[in-house]
């Protein structure tokens, strides 16, 4: 089972929509999922780790997989539930 992190600011615009994509995969399939300020300590060792600038980034299973909001088929691409091609 994959492990989703997001990593989210307040100020964020696009935050909200990232959380609503994971959120409705979550619904669809099993997968671990947790949202993190970018602003706790937590959010910071995470940032630092991972070189993240900016939000709404993505960590899946230990490795930034996005910058941004990802297209539904690319989220699923990285969780591995769609084949390529």
């Amino acid at each position: 089972m994959a492990n989703v992190t997001l990593i989210y600011s307040q100020s964020c615009s696009a935050c909200p929509t990232a959380k609503n994509l994971w959120k409705g995969l979550r619904v669809k399939y099993s997968f671990g999922y947790r949202e993190v300020d970018i602003l706790t300590p937590d959010g910071q060792e995470l940032a630092d780790r991972h070189a993240i600038r900016a939000t709404p980034a993505t960590i899946i299973d230990g490795k930034l997989k996005f910058i941004g909001v990802p297209s539904r088929e690319s989220a699923e691409k990285a969780l591995g539930l769609k084949k390529e091609g």
